[in-house]
């Protein structure tokens, strides 16, 4: 017969050891090295996928205001989860926080700048102003009539951006454990906000989300060492975990962490599900397809389900993939050129 106490005893040790064993799992140091070359198997497609959700769901509300989607993932803190990983292997190659900011602004300013303009040709200097509000505020605050509503998330991650350049300086990256520290203080956040209005709760959200991604570069070394079938298994689980109740857990930070951390893992291990190159048309597809949508419908009374399938995508399309060859794609190759000039001097 075991004796009470000396069992009790071995179950304090052995929590004692799995607390020390998680300390020294989040606490040691994660050297910021590279682990792979070129580009991982399928970040594209998924924000790809994402953006067309987004688009998708703004087609919806223009057809019928009280339209619902239950949505799959959801779309903004997915986003969020996978910039927080591919923006810190960024920063890791850039070799200075200036070299950066500016490979950031020149992934997002060319086509927000188009975006604006594409707002002040349809709606007047009225529609840019508003479109501007929405997207220097966060969404916090504009004018009546027409804003651009998705631009309101780029000035999270620019946000975002800044502030990992500024744990990066301050040597957050170098130990895990504060970055852990961070992912639990907004998950807190996230709870404490269970009650605010539905805008205000996507907002919180993108804390848990972008820490994930950060947490999954830095231990992407193990993340990797699976067979490619297995993140594509998780993920198959977290679309089918918003019908679970415990997603609604810690005011739905639960379900935000189990997408974030889903999609970035498919995104950098899972099997590749396009062997192909395409146009990368994703961030044009997220800033242009709301005024294009809100033209039709308030110009040429577009409003039903099968006029939006077949004009939004007749126009949208073409106009990301101008955009992507003429703005953006230029864009990009003057970051590349700047490296190749540095290496020569």
């Amino acid at each position: 017969m075991s004796n009470p106490e000396s069992s009790s005893a071995s179950l304090g040790s052995a929590f004692r050891a799995l607390i020390d064993a998680l300390r020294h799992f989040v606490q040691a140091p994660t050297p910021i090295v590279p682990i792979r070359t070129g580009r991982y198997p399928n970040f594209d497609i998924l924000r790809l996928l994402l953006a067309i959700e987004v688009a998708f769901v703004h087609v919806g509300h223009s057809v019928d205001p009280k339209f619902s989607w239950n949505a799959y993932v959801i779309a903004v803190p997915a986003f969020l989860s996978i910039s927080g990983f591919l923006v810190l292997q960024s920063y890791s190659e850039s070799g200075s926080w200036t070299a950066f900011i500016r490979k950031r602004a020149l992934r997002i300013l060319p086509a927000l700048c188009v975006s604006l303009m594409l707002c002040l040709v349809l709606f007047g200097f009225a529609g840019m102003r508003n479109a501007f509000l929405n997207w220097i505020t966060g969404g916090l605050y504009t004018l009546s009539g027409m804003a651009n509503g998705p631009l309101w998330s780029l000035a999270w991650e620019e946000l975002a951006y800044l502030l990992l350049a500024g744990l990066w300086l301050a040597g957050a990256y170098k130990r895990p454990f504060w970055i852990w520290m961070l992912l639990v203080v907004s998950t807190g956040i996230v709870w404490a906000g269970s009650n605010l209005d539905g805008h205000t709760r996507i907002i919180l959200f993108l804390g848990p989300a972008f820490f994930i991604g950060n947490l999954m570069f830095l231990y992407r070394a193990r993340l990797l060492d699976v067979p490619s079938v297995v993140p594509w298994i998780l993920f198959f689980i977290m679309l089918q975990w918003r019908l679970v109740p415990a997603g609604t857990m810690l005011g739905g930070a639960s379900l935000v962490a189990f997408q974030a951390f889903a999609i970035v893992w498919v995104g950098m291990s899972g099997t590749r599900v396009i062997p192909f190159k395409f146009p990368d048309i994703s961030y044009g597809l997220y800033v242009y397809h709301a005024p294009i949508i809100i033209y039709l419908n308030s110009k040429y009374g577009i409003a039903s389900w099968p006029e939006m399938a077949i004009w939004v995508p007749a126009l949208v399309i073409p106009f990301c993939l101008a955009s992507w060859y003429l703005v953006e794609k230029p864009a990009l190759r003057l970051k590349h050129r700047k490296r190749s000039v540095a290496a020569t001097a």
